[in-house]
């Protein structure tokens, strides 16, 4: 590749501002008739279905829901519909099926049953015409143009900012609200922190595997960056919530091990920072720290400082900016083209 800036991925990253802003505007009027009908009804069950990056955007929807609303969120398995003709009743929920380009055969059937049902379906692609379109109840489109790069970016954003989106107009919490208003600009911010990133890559060209901690809405959000890390870069990368390493994993961590924390999220910096100070002391592990405060950042051996307000909702984006840059720059720093990942599709059905 003659130049970063030729990647498709690269310079998605960097149109990513503008996608948010526009997929939170032309689809208002739809999340407000949801919005209503939700509350009309009295639902307090949301079903998430999708897969890859879309079902990652899914659990930031999930800890969103039950955050800020009272309904009970949850990860489908569309396998129960399709593999098992299991008995699920989706009559009394709410069900979000999203896919970027649409035609996911699995997330379609569980969003058929929600519609035959009489529950609320609501189908999210970033083509107009497909498969999940023909579902009648709600549609919406990311907004956000036809995505050249086979690594998901812009549509993970829009995914996910949908969902916040959706939320927000539900529980009409307004520290949401402003957060989805400012996140066009401090994605926009967060670019600036590529320098950053370049800084640290010589100790990942050869690193073998890279575990990921975070918790809450971060741990979410590493989901996400693990498979960017894979499949752009080819390294086997793995992600941990901070309360789960202590059981079982713990006891496999090693010196030689690369490991990136995430710590830009009030309610659970403690947490992060709690296993991160351990495995430092007792374990001799090198660490970098993807955070927007200094006190945390100067408790590492390195760290990613992101713009100060980087935190909870908006931690998420700047963490989604930080991942996706390291996974597009890393790769090119390995010889491999982020572009073209081997094996991969971008319309993949899954039945």
């Amino acid at each position: 590749m003659a130049s970063i800036k030729e990647s498709n991925m690269y310079r998605e990253i960097h149109d990513q501002h503008r996608h948010v802003a526009d997929c939170l505007r032309l689809n208002d009027a739809t999340l407000e008739k949801i919005a209503n009908e939700v509350k009309r009804r009295n639902i307090k069950q949301v079903v998430l279905v999708g897969r890859g990056s879309s079902d990652h955007a899914n659990l930031v929807g999930r800890y969103a829901f039950e955050i800020y609303t009272d309904m009970i969120a949850s990860i489908a398995t569309p396998s129960i519909v399709t593999q098992y003709q299991g008995k699920s009743d989706y009559s009394n929920c709410l069900v979000i099926g999203i896919s970027q380009c649409g035609e996911a055969q699995d997330v379609y059937e569980v969003l058929k049953r929600c519609q035959d049902q009489g529950g609320i379906a609501v189908s999210i692609t970033n083509v107009r015409e497909c498969l999940m379109s023909t579902i009648k109840d709600y549609y919406m489109n990311l907004e956000c143009g036809e995505e050249k790069s086979f690594t998901a970016c812009k549509s993970y954003m829009t995914q996910m900012t949908l969902l916040l989106g959706l939320v927000a107009k539900i529980s009409d919490n307004e520290e949401l609200k402003q957060a989805l208003e400012q996140a066009p600009a401090v994605i926009e911010k967060c670019y600036g922190i590529e320098e950053q990133i370049r800084g640290i890559l010589p100790m990942y060209r050869n690193a073998t595997h890279i575990t990921l901690y975070a918790r809450g809405l971060l741990y979410a959000l590493a989901n996400e960056a693990e498979l960017k890390i894979i499949e752009s870069a080819y390294l086997d990368a793995r992600c941990y919530a901070c309360s789960d390493y202590y059981h079982g994993p713990i006891s496999n961590t090693n010196r030689f091990m690369q490991n990136i924390f995430y710590a830009a999220d009030t309610m659970t910096n403690d947490s992060t920072m709690e296993l991160h100070n351990k495995l430092r002391s007792e374990k001799n592990i090198y660490t970098l720290l993807v955070t927007n405060r200094e006190d945390l950042a100067v408790q590492a051996d390195h760290a990613i400082r992101l713009p100060e307000e980087c935190d909870g909702i908006l931690g998420v984006y700047g963490c989604a900016i930080y991942s996706q840059l390291f996974a597009c720059l890393i790769a090119i720093e390995r010889g491999y083209n982020p572009d073209f990942p081997v094996g991969l599709s971008k319309v993949t059905v899954t039945r």
